[in-house]
């Protein structure tokens, strides 16, 4: 079964707090495309398999949220959905 990333999608806006302050992080990308030069065009499924996290298994999109008020960044761990999601969105 085939999942997708809201977020990465355009379907979804991230709204995560920033857990020190409370305002609202931007979005600044997938966590995935930091690893290297050449991360961004990497498989994003070939990139889950080796970062240490079970996003793979549990089908999220990690992203890095980025706080402008604390000036840091925090993971935005992002609930991928199926085409039965994406079916009931747009009936």
């Amino acid at each position: 079964m085939n999942y997708l990333c809201p977020a990465c999608n355009g379907l979804a806006a991230l709204a995560k707090e920033c857990p020190r302050c409370g305002q609202l992080l931007s979005d600044a990308g997938r966590l995935y495309d930091y690893y290297g030069d050449y991360s961004p065009y990497r498989e994003i499924d070939d990139a889950k398999m080796d970062n240490g996290y079970p996003d793979r298994h549990n089908h999220q999109c990690l992203h890095t949220g980025w706080c402008p008020h604390c000036q840091e960044e925090h993971m935005i761990i992002v609930q991928e959905w199926t085409p039965a999601m994406l079916e009931q969105l747009f009936t």
